[in-house]
């Protein structure tokens, strides 16, 4: 036996058309927030970090572990309660969050290679694990401040490997302005005023 197909009127075709396109511009409005997020997080570390050695502090490092912990609790709350509200997984949803899992685990490795074999050489690796991050949400969004912010990281990771220590921080600081901050504003900025990516 087939199973019978119902037909949608006009006006339910409409709503339902709606209800995605919300639901859309919503997912891309909770991307908005990780990026604000750590954006700024990052860009306020490498800059504290980056001062604190201008003026001679003795552990100008500690604004890392600081900044990014409040960081890890706020995505925490933030991921549980997006969860909580999450009615349908999407193949996108999916491969972001096997795309960002991996970043963290990467960047974990990061900052083991830091600690042994120095910043100055874990800093570039890290500025383009940003481009990698933001260059392939970029793709997946279909959003070109992303893919734009992507590929400018790897120019500043390029750079990044010929200067000096404390210049690093500040390619950091640029890096994450160009690749979350600025894009996390224009995509929290879109959903608000209701206009399709």
């Amino acid at each position: 036996m087939e199973p019978i197909e119902k037909t949608m009127s006009p006006t339910d075709s409409l709503r339902l058309i709606q209800e995605m396109i919300h639901t859309a511009k919503k997912d891309l409005s909770d991307n908005s927030f990780d990026l604000l997020l750590w954006g700024w997080l990052v860009f306020a570390a490498a800059l504290s970090h980056y001062s604190l050695l201008q003026i001679g502090y003795e552990k100008p490092w500690l604004a890392w572990p600081a900044l990014m912990s409040l960081g890890a609790v706020a995505a925490f709350v933030n991921g549980v309660r997006r969860g909580r509200r999450e009615r349908v997984r999407t193949a996108q949803h999916d491969f972001m969050t096997y795309l960002w899992a991996g970043f963290g685990v990467l960047m974990l490795m990061l900052i083991g290679v830091g600690t042994v074999a120095g910043w100055q050489t874990a800093y570039p690796l890290i500025i383009a694990l940003y481009g990698l991050g933001t260059f392939a949400t970029g793709g997946a969004l279909r959003y070109r401040p992303l893919l734009w912010g992507g590929a400018a990281c790897w120019l500043l990771a390029t750079v990044a490997f010929r200067v000096s220590f404390e210049m690093q921080l500040l390619l950091i600081a640029a890096a994450v302005l160009v690749a979350y901050i600025v894009p996390g504003h224009l995509l929290k900025n879109q959903y608000r005023r209701g206009r399709a990516v």
